[in-house]
């Protein structure tokens, strides 16, 4: 669907100013805000604002744009294949467990920084896969579009030092 300004000022209680980042016709550096009803961001080729419960892009049709929303529906889609497994348990028994391993971490740091530390870390970053699967839906589409104004960067960047290795 389409909206205007003010009706996006009001769904996401919003300033004119903020939205003013997100103008293709004003150079601003790169952005992002936290508001009390959305994150606004404007990261490079990624412009949209952030709520609660969607995503409101400024040029939907942008083909990076379409990369985030599949990666961003291809994530969802993962959470909720995750959220319906019964045998992962309360979030509270994750949380705890998650804090139990990275109290290890820091203990195996200081002692030692070969072998049990590798294992130790090895545990905890798959806690942490499991813990991000638990992660609201704004700060999820944040995450996406960060990663997708990251691949954006790497992508010119190695554009660039192709075009330079062939000069």
């Amino acid at each position: 669907m389409e909206v205007d300004k003010l009706t996006i000022m009001r769904r996401c209680d919003l300033p004119a100013r903020d939205l003013r980042l997100l103008d293709p016709l004003f150079v601003y550096p790169s952005t992002i805000l936290g508001r009390e009803k959305a994150i606004v961001v404007n990261l490079e080729q990624m412009r949209c604002i952030i709520t609660a419960d969607e995503v409101l892009l400024l040029n939907s049709l942008d083909s990076y744009m379409l990369q985030y929303v599949a990666e961003l529906q291809r994530r969802l889609a993962l959470k909720n294949d995750f959220i319906k497994r019964p045998s992962f348990g309360v979030l509270a028994d994750s949380l705890s467990s998650l804090e139990r391993k990275e109290s290890n971490i820091v203990s195996n740091r200081a002692l030692t920084s070969d072998g049990p530390h590798d294992e130790v870390v090895g545990e905890s970053q798959s806690s942490r896969g499991s813990f991000a699967d638990y992660m609201p839906f704004e700060f999820l589409a944040l995450e996406v579009a960060l990663e997708a104004a990251c691949t954006f960067l790497d992508t010119q960047v190695r554009y660039i030092y192709y075009e330079a290795q062939n000069v």
